[in-house]
């Protein structure tokens, strides 16, 4: 574990020792529909009370390159083993520094929190990212290209437009000065 990281179950474990995350008895959630809580994830459908969709910021492993934003934490790893209850704790408090400000206010919903737990949960226990090489290789192809390209544009160059006004200056005054 990254030394600096404060990882989800981290904050479970701090969190639920009063803060309001229920990880005792089961509590009766709303059914939830995975479907509405990918659209969610993903900004497709937008979140009633205008926060940021979760795949703006994070990660969610096993669901490919589309779902590797990387400002907040990979969420497969964190998700993969939490109890419905708790994650929908989660999303009812979200005690994490970076999401306050951007959810101040926004709320997710009852029904938001069913459906994204109803996704989270199945989509993060099918693992990290993996095989996202072609990805990074093909984006280091296309760097390369366009350096290559800048080179070989430099070397092609015509002289400076002040080197080519000298040089005619002195040709018409006869090269003396």
């Amino acid at each position: 574990m990254h030394a600096g990281r404060v990882t989800l179950l981290t904050v479970i474990v701090g969190v639920a020792g009063g803060a309001g995350v229920s990880v005792g008895a089961p509590e009766s959630l709303p059914p939830g529909s995975a479907q509405a809580g990918r659209d969610l994830f993903t900004g497709a459908h937008r979140l009633q009370n205008g926060g940021a969709p979760c795949g703006a910021c994070h990660a969610l492993g096993g669901e490919g390159i589309a779902f590797a934003a990387s400002l907040g934490g990979e969420l497969a790893t964190d998700l993969a083993t939490l109890e419905p209850e708790a994650l929908d704790g989660l999303l009812e408090t979200l005690p994490f520094p970076t999401m306050a400000p951007i959810y101040d206010g926004r709320a997710l919903t009852p029904a938001e929190r069913a459906d994204l737990t109803a996704y989270l949960i199945p989509a993060a226990k099918k693992g990290p990212p993996t095989g996202t090489w072609h990805f990074e290789a093909c984006g280091a192809l296309v760097a390369g290209v366009l350096f290559l390209g800048l080179v070989l544009a430099s070397r092609r160059r015509k002289p400076a437009s002040r080197a080519r006004l000298l040089a005619r200056a002195q040709h018409s005054h006869g090269g003396s000065r």
